[in-house]
């Protein structure tokens, strides 16, 4: 699979990796359980993507964040992420991306889209109680900063920065 993210600049990275930690001591599912991992807001994804040479509007500068989501992750099982409020420039960057590089899977798709920062994956149903309140333990600021945009490519382990 392949993606096209925007990344948060250190300011903002930091404060999610904090969010991340917080799990970890609380001894629940993290995102801060691997190295590799990179706080993001994935904009398109799809296992055709090309890595774009740029973009018809500007890269929106910042991202507000918003309530507590989940997504289903298997029986009894959820993924834990704070959503990203849509405002005008953040969608129309995200409809600039599909025309730029078309492809993307159906939930990635102007109208189907849910943008997410991700904390944790596969927290089970009676431990989201703790992981909601190991998150407010760190909290995060309303609006983080976007440092750029990048593709990743899955397959092959490689991230291309585009802006």
């Amino acid at each position: 699979m392949r993606s096209i993210e925007l990344v948060l600049d250190q300011e903002s990275d930091a404060a999610v990796r904090t969010a991340w930690q917080a799990l970890v001591d609380a001894d629940l599912p993290s995102l801060g359980r691997s190295a590799t991992n990179s706080p993001h807001v994935t904009l398109a994804a799809g296992d055709g993507l090309p890595v774009p040479s740029g973009f018809d509007v500007p890269v929106p500068t910042t991202l507000r964040l918003g309530g507590v989501l989940l997504f289903p992750a298997g029986p009894d099982r959820s993924v834990l992420v704070r959503a990203v409020v849509v405002d005008p420039a953040l969608a129309d960057f995200h409809r600039a991306v599909h025309r730029t590089a078309p492809g993307g899977v159906d939930t990635s798709l102007p109208g189907a889209w849910s943008p997410h920062v991700s904390f944790a994956r596969r927290v089970r149903d009676q431990d989201l109680g703790a992981a909601v309140a190991a998150l407010r333990g760190a909290p995060l600021p309303e609006v983080l900063t976007v440092g750029g945009v990048r593709h990743w490519d899955g397959v092959s382990k490689t991230v291309t920065p585009v802006a």
